[in-house]
């Protein structure tokens, strides 16, 4: 039975996910703050979050809401508190990064619930990830004794250097798609899985929901090529599948150094770990490692200081520029190590030529090498629970 042409489940699944992300990205809420936010009666929200508190995907928690001391008395009964129960199911993420793939369980929360690591090497192919992928989400799921009941499904990130290498097949508006590569996991897991860029979801997986003022952020990776990722009002700008790469192609330095298929002076030009040991190897006679490139800034090597501290300009101009651009304060470095002192000049650098100096800020991302599957438990979480409304299979529809 349909009403005005959506469907009863439609319109269930989509007051349960207003309101699922409106407690996650303030923590906790209390039901008539849900009902102003997202203009429904508050008997319509307490309707709802009771159903779902008694599915346990909701805790009420028990006890009123602290009075601000700067409120007027309030009449009446007192605000209580609910929160997304972070144990309601669980989920599981992988990420295939540039040199390693690393898998991982989390609850709803994010929080880390153990790990496996496989490091990649130039034979690694298709059928050895996905073998990895299964044999670790099995030994994962025996070790927290959790059942396919209880677990939500898998989210899996790639890198771009690897779309290629897991038969990924690109639309006409750019957007990457691993249905082989899903089919096979899901044959061998008989659970759902989701596959997606793992550049966005490492900036989804950085959100920092629950604080009472959330900034908006930018996530920087430099892999083989640059990419980056912009957050906006806990959004992921342009989703999941959006186009990761254009940062690339940007001019840095009008009529600079060349790249086959870029422009001239473009950021792949100028400042790819092979451009800069272009530049290394041209002062030195060799290239260097990134340890190296790292000790040498510290040492402030006479014969390369020059060369990397430009690097590291443009660094600060390209942040600078993209910040700007998608009204970002705050910047993740996802897959990219430059030593502490290497990120403060970026920094000190930033504040030179920021307006307000301070306004943006770099961070390295918590998320990176050992953890990195968290950005793919980001996506199952998503796909598979908030989009969702959190019903799961079987749930009645009234």
């Amino acid at each position: 039975m349909e009403t005005k042409g959506i469907s009863k489940l439609d319109l269930k699944r989509r007051n349960r996910r207003q309101i699922l992300l409106a407690i996650r990205r303030d923590g906790m809420l209390a039901r008539v703050d849900i009902a102003a936010q997202l203009a429904l009666t508050r008997a319509a929200v307490t309707i709802i979050t009771n159903q779902m508190i008694a599915q346990n995907i909701l805790e009420d928690m028990s006890g009123p809401l602290p009075v601000k001391t700067d409120e007027p008395p309030r009449k009446g009964r007192k605000k209580t508190m609910i929160r997304i129960n972070p144990t309601f199911r669980y989920v599981l993420g992988a990420v295939v990064e540039e040199r390693g793939v690393s898998v991982g369980l989390s609850d709803l929360s994010g929080k880390p619930l153990g790990h496996e690591i496989l490091m990649l090497s130039e034979d690694s192919g298709m059928e050895q990830i996905t073998a990895f992928i299964v044999k670790s989400v099995k030994k994962l799921m025996k070790k927290a004794s959790l059942t396919a009941k209880q677990v939500l499904g898998l989210g899996l990130g790639i890198v771009p250097a690897h779309w290629k290498l897991l038969e990924a097949e690109e639309a006409a508006n750019h957007q990457v798609f691993f249905p082989k590569l899903i089919a096979a996991l899901e044959k061998d897991l008989h659970l759902p899985v989701c596959a997606a860029n793992a550049i966005g979801l490492y900036a989804m997986a950085n959100i920092e929901y629950g604080k009472e003022e959330q900034d908006n952020l930018l996530l920087l990776y430099k892999g083989e090529s640059y990419h980056f990722a912009a957050v906006t009002d806990s959004t992921l700008v342009g989703g999941i599948f959006a186009n990761t790469a254009l940062v690339d192609r940007l001019i840095i330095t009008p009529n600079g150094e060349k790249a086959e298929g870029y422009p001239d002076g473009s950021v792949h030009a100028e400042m790819t770990d092979t451009a800069l040991n272009r530049r290394i190897k041209a002062a030195i006679g060799r290239e260097l490692t990134l340890d190296e490139i790292n000790e040498a800034f510290i040492a402030k090597d006479p014969k390369l200081l020059q060369i990397l501290e430009e690097v590291l300009d443009k660094i600060a101009v390209l942040i600078h520029n993209l910040c700007i651009g998608h009204r970002t304060t705050r910047v993740i470095l996802q897959h990219f190590h430059p030593c502490d002192e290497a990120k403060d000049y970026v920094q000190k650098k930033l504040d030179s030529i920021c307006e307000t100096p301070g306004r943006i800020r770099i961070v390295y991302s918590p998320i990176d090498k050992e953890q990195a599957y968290l950005a793919g438990c980001a996506l199952a979480a998503e796909k598979l629970f908030f989009d969702l409304g959190g019903l799961q299979p079987g749930d009645p529809v009234a």
